[in-house]
């Protein structure tokens, strides 16, 4: 199943603009994951990006080894 592109909500905007304004390079791991969370706390994700999110991953075929 081929999925189509669906532009960002405004919330994601945001957030992704925050995150950019705060990521550096170099940054360790547990700093990227903790502004990460930050950015989660302060744009939560909206009942539409959730949706979304779980459609895209419904719509992955399983990985069996």
């Amino acid at each position: 199943m081929k999925m189509k592109f669906v532009p960002p909500t405004e919330i994601e905007e945001q957030r992704n603009a925050w995150f950019k304004e705060r990521a550096k390079p170099g940054m360790t791991f547990e700093e990227f994951i903790r502004l990460n969370d930050e950015a989660l706390h302060l744009f939560p994700p909206a009942e539409e990006e959730r949706r979304r999110k779980t459609d895209s991953v419904m719509a992955m075929p399983e990985f069996v080894l």
